[in-house]
């Protein structure tokens, strides 16, 4: 994959007019993930703080991500979403080394997220800044 780097990403953290954006990009997230195998297993945390970023060209919102921390020093990236007709542009990635650079300000210990089998893309995103795998879950449903 070839990043182009001739486009002014900026990346934010998320107001209140982002909203719609947000639960726009969570739900078309949920639709994609259908064309994965596997599931997302459920975590029922207490969350203490997030983290919502978006990020785009000019003006136009084109991607998300959401981080959550159930404890002060470790966060989980709960979503990660670039609109499709955006991708390959370098949205995800500069929503991930700023999530990592607010999260080193906020003296964060770890980071975890989680990536479907088959989405080799998301996968590869996460790889790419040093999140690595760390446990398979296999399951079946009865």
């Amino acid at each position: 994959m070839q990043l182009v780097t001739d486009l002014s990403i900026f990346v934010r953290n998320a107001g209140q007019d982002d909203a719609a954006a947000l639960a726009r990009h969570q739900k078309l997230s949920q639709q994609e993930a259908t064309q994965y195998r596997g599931s997302a297993l459920a975590t029922s945390k207490e969350v203490t703080q997030t983290l919502a970023l978006v990020a785009g060209v000019g003006t136009t919102v084109m991607g998300s991500l959401v981080a959550t921390a159930a404890e002060t020093t470790e966060w989980s990236i709960d979503s990660v979403f670039v609109e499709s007709a955006s991708r390959d542009i370098g949205i995800g990635d500069a929503l991930v080394l700023e999530c990592l650079r607010e999260l080193q300000q906020r003296k964060a210990t770890w980071l975890q997220s989680s990536a479907l089998p088959g989405d080799r893309a998301m996968k590869n995103l996460f790889e790419r800044h040093g999140l690595v795998a760390q446990t398979i879950i296999v399951g079946k449903k009865l």
